[in-house]
């Protein structure tokens, strides 16, 4: 992986749970009048915010939702063309990257990404 591509790969790692985060402080900015007026219990603030904004918020979250599978499908097949790497830690990295999703992705950069060489050999397709 080359130096420009650890840089792409770092910003891709962290882009899913900063989408999130951005996505969860929109939810919260858009029920911030129940969150301030009402007490935590009261559910039927909470849908009513979430129903007048429904369309926004289920918008923007399958956009972040399709850029995370996205993501995804790229350290996979990342995974898939390294050829020094063998097939149990492959298989276990596409498996904990798949379950655990954005969070994995942070762990992922700091335990493989961030420690490969600047020249890894890899295969020239994944076929």
């Amino acid at each position: 992986m080359e130096n420009i591509a650890k840089k792409h790969g770092k910003l891709l790692c962290f882009t899913p749970m900063a989408l999130f985060t951005l996505w969860t402080i929109y939810f919260f900015a858009l029920v911030q009048e129940e969150v301030v007026t009402s007490s935590i219990s009261d559910h039927f603030a909470w849908v009513t915010a979430m129903v007048q904004n429904y369309t926004s918020l289920w918008i923007s979250l399958s956009i972040i939702c399709a850029i995370t599978g996205i993501i995804l499908l790229y350290f996979i097949i990342h995974l898939a063309r390294i050829r020094t790497m063998t097939a149990g830690d492959k298989i276990f990295w596409m498996v904990i990257l798949t379950t655990f999703g954005a969070f994995a992705f942070i762990v992922f950069y700091f335990i493989e990404l961030r420690n490969e060489p600047t020249y890894v050999d890899v295969y020239p397709s994944i076929e």
